[in-house]
């Protein structure tokens, strides 16, 4: 997301169902060190679910060096105090009409309404920066992430298996005219 479309995006505030308020906002260049604590703080059951990269420190500091990229929108949960408590992304390849999807919430925001907020934002942007059409793969056993993802408009394109370990999953794309 170039600074020029952050300004058409500036950061927002909501409300997690506790009351504790959070900044969604976009990624920025020095936000790598804070997003390698969040990757390192995902515990190892949940990082199963979440296969588009790595949640290493060393991936959170390449991905915060491609915070101003044209052909990518990351926005993350800002919680105060430097740290970050997830964040959602979308990214594409030159000229593509699809981009991909992946969200990743810290366990002190799940079940907050965050995933519902990020989104909802993202496809705000994604309306106006990026490819028509959002992908996602998400296993079938993540019964919350599924849910979460049909109520958010995205449609079950087919069933297929995980590789390289052959994990039941859904793929699921939204398209932007939703």
């Amino acid at each position: 997301m170039t600074p020029a479309e952050q300004t058409l995006f500036p950061p927002v505030t909501v409300l997690c169902k506790d009351g504790r308020p959070v900044t969604l906002r976009p990624l920025q260049p020095t936000d790598g060190p804070a997003l390698g604590d969040f990757y390192e703080s995902i515990p190892p059951a949940d990082i199963f679910y979440y296969c588009p990269h790595p949640l290493t420190r060393d991936r959170a500091l390449q991905n915060a060096t491609q915070a101003l990229s044209p052909t990518e929108v990351v926005l993350v949960v800002d919680s105060g105090n430097g740290r970050i408590g997830g964040y959602a992304w979308f990214r594409w390849p030159p000229g593509a009409t699809v981009a991909g999807f992946g969200i990743c919430l810290s366990s002190a925001f799940k079940g907050q309404g965050l995933g519902e907020a990020l989104i909802r934002r993202l496809k705000e942007i994604a309306r106006r920066i990026g490819p028509g059409t959002l992908e996602l793969t998400v296993q079938k056993k993540n019964s919350g992430a599924v849910s979460l993802y049909h109520k958010m408009g995205f449609e079950i394109v087919r069933e297929q298996l995980r590789q390289p370990d052959n994990e039941p999953e859904y793929f699921m794309a939204l398209k932007m005219t939703q």
